[in-house]
């Protein structure tokens, strides 16, 4: 059955037959006299015609036509509070012009045969109007839809967008230029397509960092391509000339057309560099828990240099410089599932180290510095499918045996890009702010020291093991206590998973894996979605706490001048039922639809006032949470407090009569010493530790041994571990 034929619908010929070779809308029906009217659309709109219409039903039919749509063109796709007032009132005059004619006693009345002509003629002497205008406004009016719209003024194609401006009689656009308070005669050079070429060579130079500024940019172009005589090359340096200053192209004019050749985002990642782009200034349009299963699919290992210098387990006089903290973290939960502090450097070896930590149960590693943790406390002893780390680390065959002996994959970073691991370089920053290592005594403070001020490696009072219990214990309150309910899927709001480190972890192993829920995309018409404001940010638009992208291959030069420039607002289109889906205008005001980003999945089949409802209530922990946060806050700073007071009290009973020249000046020594100390500890299990297990006399073959290993202060070392043992023997 063929659908009934509307007025305002466009045909075209899909053989470009007569009389549709042009696509043609209708204007009106007479089903009584069986005809239509017709409109041919054309840049040069003709008189309306007619066809019979049986012939056009039969035409359709037997698809010899079909129907199209025509794009509506920019000028009329404005609302009514955009439309300046000149541009109502030109509407109106045009209106009030035409609409007799088209609002007329008889409906249809104009589209009788013969009838056009004497209208128009009759009504423009009535008004005083040529009849030409009328019929250029009927015509425009019938071609666009029939609407009021169709009779804005058409400013989009006005001024010459994107055409270059030609000047003549010598004119050039711009203020005179003056020299106190007085017009001058000398005028800037009108630039030629030469010039033009010129300066997008010199600007060239700033965009790929070649010089410092614009400025030097200019001047070096100047010296390039306008002197008024060019030396020959090996045969002396004469003076240089440059041409005279109308026929210079001026600074303001370098910049204007070196921009125009430039866009801003491609003039900032050159000066910036492929590095310092990709790692601070790229768009961000994803999140690093994309494409993850859940816990255990990637761990994220990195190592940093504590902000805090410690001193010797043997005495407290001995500063042995800052320790090496590693942490390693599981991608999707965020938790901290591994923990290594040390005195090694960023190497492999520190990394295994963190990385069996990381495999191990926590409870016994908790119970070696007097914290005591169930195993649901800290439930982490799993390996993960993938290592994400840097070469200095992973990079080799001892880290490649994880690949062949337990079946992980490697990923091994490329220098200088620490924002592919990025939460487990944030993890090193709230850590920081938990253990407020910074203003523990022999912490590295902030500012600058002063010069008279005392050196703060001074005031080093923590030994290694004293500092790891301030970082297990900070680990165990961010685990338990960090919430981040951006991080939640729907399933975890539905199920009312906290979101915390260890339940997003515990649900991820107690449910498995989860699929996003991906929603076809539905057509929303302009008139029936509402209008709100956005933002453009560097992950994407921003509106009512969700992300959008679209599939536009440019989008990212959007993005990322908003992480260069800052936040831009922007005018979105929504439907608040279907909230998976928001509408902009771009070029020629025509919309282009952006999707939820792939990691925004938590979101969609709800709607705007159910996901604004759930984000205020997620965001706002409950009262018992915040009681029992501000619980564990008090007592972690109760437990730094009392591990930094013990050591205070430790290290003044041991203080000897050393200048501060002398402590500083033995750091090295004495990290070494205290480096050769872990190690025979390490090698010799009878060693004993803090806890009070008495140490076997050396037999006479362990000092040459020591002396051997260690060379001239291998004696110093049996002499530390002497009197460790005699401290613990002695405790009082």
């Amino acid at each position: 059955m063929t659908p009934a034929i509307s007025i305002q619908d466009v045909f075209e010929s899909i053989h470009q037959a007569a009389p549709f070779e042009i696509p043609a809308r209708v204007l009106w029906i007479d089903k009584f006299h069986n005809e239509a009217t017709l409109i041919s659309i054309q840049s040069e709109p003709q008189r309306p015609w007619t066809i019979a219409l049986d012939e056009l039903q039969s035409l359709l039919q037997d698809e010899a036509i079909r129907r199209i749509s025509i794009k509506v063109p920019a000028f009329m796709l404005m609302l009514e509070e955009e439309l300046k007032s000149r541009s109502k009132e030109i509407r109106g005059t045009n209106w009030q012009r035409i609409r007799p004619l088209v609002e007329t006693r008889i409906p249809g009345e104009i589209f009788q045969p013969g009838a056009l002509g004497q209208l128009i003629a009759s009504h423009a002497g009535a008004i005083g109007v040529e009849r030409k205008t009328l019929y250029r406004l009927l015509y425009r009016y019938w071609l666009f839809g029939s609407i009021e719209n169709a009779l804005l003024p058409n400013y989009s194609d006005s001024g010459g967008t994107g055409k270059p401006k030609t000047f003549t009689n010598g004119k050039i656009n711009g203020r005179p230029p003056k020299f106190q308070g007085i017009v001058l005669d000398t005028k800037a050079k009108i630039l030629s397509g030469e010039d033009k070429a010129i300066i997008k060579i010199g600007y060239a130079l700033y965009k790929n960092n070649e010089v410092q500024c614009i400025t030097d940019a200019h001047v070096r172009t100047l010296n390039k391509f306008y002197r008024a005589e060019q030396s020959v090359p090996g045969y002396g340096r004469d003076e240089i000339i440059l041409k005279p200053a109308h026929e210079l192209p001026t600074l303001t004019q370098f910049r204007y057309w070196g921009q125009k050749a430039f866009d801003e985002i491609t003039v900032l990642r050159g000066r910036k560099g492929r590095r310092k782009w990709e790692k601070d200034h790229r768009a961000l349009v994803g999140r690093a828990n994309q494409g993850l299963f859940g816990p255990c699919h990637r761990f994220e290992i990195d190592a940093t240099i504590a902000d805090v210098y410690l001193v010797s387990r043997f005495n407290r006089n001995w500063i042995i410089g800052r320790p090496v903290v590693y942490v390693v973290v599981d991608t999707f939960s965020r938790m901290i599932v591994g923990l290594y502090v040390g005195l090694e450097g960023p190497s492999w070896n520190g990394a295994r180290a963190a990385l069996w930590n990381a495999f191990s149960d926590k409870v016994e590693y908790c119970r070696q510095f007097g914290i005591d943790i169930s195993s649901a406390d800290w439930p982490c002893h799993h390996l993960p499918q993938e290592i994400c780390g840097d070469r200095g680390e992973m990079l080799g065959a001892a880290a490649e045996n994880l690949v062949t002996g337990l079946g992980i994959d490697l990923a091994i970073l490329p220098p200088y890009r620490p924002d592919w691991k990025a939460i487990v370089e944030s993890r090193f920053r709230i850590l920081n702010r938990l253990t407020q290592i910074k203003w523990a005594p022999g912490g590295v403070a902030e500012r600058v020291k002063e010069r008279g001020e005392r050196d703060y490696r001074l005031d080093a009072t923590l030994d290694l093991h004293e500092f790891t219990k301030i970082m297990v214990a900070s680990t165990l309150h961010y685990n338990h206590h960090n919430r981040q309910p951006d991080w939640l899927n729907q399933d975890m709001i539905a199920q009312d998973i906290a979101p915390t480190p260890i339940s997003m972890w515990n649900w991820g192993i107690d449910h498995g894996f989860g699929t996003p829920n991906v929603q076809a995309p539905e057509l929303v018409y302009l008139h029936l979605l509402p209008k709100a404001k956005a933002s453009i940010q560097s992950g994407g638009i921003y509106f009512s706490g969700m992300y959008y992208t679209s599939t536009d291959d440019q989008d990212w030069k959007k993005f990322a001048r908003a992480r260069a420039k800052g936040r831009e607002s922007i005018d979105v289109w929504y439907d608040s039922t279907k909230p998976e889906h928001i509408w902009i205008r771009g070029e020629g005001n025509s919309f282009v639809q952006y999707d939820l980003r792939a990691s925004e999945n938590r979101y969609r089949g709800h709607r705007l006032e159910e996901i604004q409802d759930m984000l205020e209530i997620i965001k706002n922990p409950a009262p018992e949470t915040k009681y029992a946060e501000l619980t564990s806050k008090v007592k972690l700073d109760d437990q730094i407090q009392s591990v930094i007071d013990q050591a205070a009290k430790e290290k003044k009973q041991e203080r000897e009569n050393l200048s501060a020249a002398e402590q500083v000046a033995n750091i090295r020594a004495n990290r070494a010493i205290e480096k050769a100390a872990e190690r025979a500890i390490a090698q010799n299990p009878f060693v004993l530790q803090k806890d009070g297990v008495a140490l076997p006399a050396p037999t006479p073959a362990q000092p040459s041994i020591v002396s051997e290993s260690y060379g001239q202060r291998g004696g110093e070392i049996i002499d530390l571990l002497s009197r460790q043992r005699r401290k613990n023997k002695n405790p009082s």
